[in-house]
């Protein structure tokens, strides 16, 4: 995702990177205090390691805006407060992906009416976290515990969450899936456009 967000945004914003290791093509520095300039936004896809900069950005009251997964629900309510304290903005999303949305609502409709399910989420083996953040953040909408999850890691497999609602008389099947990573910006770009505006 990080190459992503720069592409698509690389001829509209000044980006720098908080990395160990130089990027070719953006200015990167190895903590977010050595940065020289005014951050208006910290965005964050990497990985847990870079919780303890989020804590950082956050006391000095950037906004952050992250899709991150493998962070721990406690974890996440830890960085709320932090931002709450500090007044500033925490926002983070297992999946910024448009139908997540839609998909979530028809959750809650399907959950009022059948009491029997099945949740099986798939992604490519290059995914490091199982079950994926999508599948944690919906297993609590749905109220089961995650190791209700059948997590499946398949070669070059797009990122699928499926849920099977069922009765004795019918089965409902909810399905979502990524075809690319692009899906992910639309989502992204409009909660970035918000926050830019506030």
């Amino acid at each position: 995702m990080g190459s992503q967000i720069y592409e698509r945004y690389k001829n509209e914003f000044q980006i720098v990177g908080i990395d160990e290791i130089k990027h070719k093509e953006v200015e990167t520095y190895q903590s977010i205090l050595e940065v020289p300039y005014t951050i208006d936004v910290v965005v964050d896809f990497s990985s847990t390691e870079a919780y303890d900069t989020l804590v950082q950005a956050l006391k000095k009251g950037y906004i952050v805006l992250s899709g991150t997964t493998g962070y721990s629900f406690e974890q996440i309510d830890e960085l709320s407060k932090l931002a709450e304290e500090k007044e500033t903005a925490f926002i983070w999303k297992a999946n910024y992906a448009k139908g997540i949305k839609l998909f979530s609502k028809l959750l809650e409709d399907c959950k009022k009416e059948f009491e029997i399910l099945d949740f099986v989420e798939i992604h490519a083996t290059s995914k490091k976290d199982a079950p994926s953040g999508t599948a944690k953040v919906l297993a609590r909408s749905l109220g089961i515990s995650e190791d209700k999850i059948q997590s499946l890691r398949i070669n070059q497999a797009p990122a699928i969450h499926e849920i099977i609602f069922s009765s004795e008389d019918e089965r409902v099947y909810l399905r979502h899936e990524i075809l690319q990573k692009k899906a992910f910006i639309t989502g992204f770009d409009e909660d970035l456009r918000k926050v830019l505006r506030s």
